[in-house]
């Protein structure tokens, strides 16, 4: 079975090209017939590139408010700040089998310290503060961070 949208040239979207297989056991497999095209290594590879290509562009941008200024990281202020939180990374003992945990709202900062793991290959969850504040015992927070295990 194929599923395929029609061809509308003023579409949003590209025209999926996939197969669904359905299975005896009630499940569907889909799958997409296009080959997959050359990817990076990581998405460090992207911060590498762009702050080469353009240094100082904005990469991220943040604000408290409608009344508050942008907070803002070019690239190449972000490949920094990356690559010296990869070093911390590492300096940890991290790594695929000890994930880093982030326990921070989303924000600049959050965006860096997760990409920074990534960049040296460690996986990284975020979880929200709100498991920290459930209880006094921190119950809820060691059993998610267990979870990781």
């Amino acid at each position: 079975m194929t599923a395929v949208s029609g061809d509308n040239p003023n579409s949003l979207f590209a025209t999926p090209a996939i197969v669904a297989d359905r299975r005896g056991d009630g499940s569907i497999l889909v799958r997409s017939t296009t080959p997959l095209q050359e990817s990076a290594r990581c998405i460090g590879d992207w911060l590498e590139h762009w702050a080469r290509q353009a240094p100082d562009r904005i990469f991220l941008g943040e604000r408290a408010s409608v009344e508050t200024p942008w907070s803002t990281v070019s690239y190449r202020d972000a490949l920094g700040i990356v690559r010296q939180a990869a070093s911390w990374v590492l300096s940890q003992g991290l790594s695929a089998e000890r994930p880093l945990v982030i326990l921070s709202d989303n924000g600049i900062d959050h965006a860096l310290f997760a990409l920074s793991a990534q960049h040296v290959g460690v996986p990284s969850a975020a979880i929200s503060p709100a498991y920290s504040l459930m209880s006094r015992d921190f119950d809820k927070l060691k059993s998610t961070i267990e979870l990781l295990d």
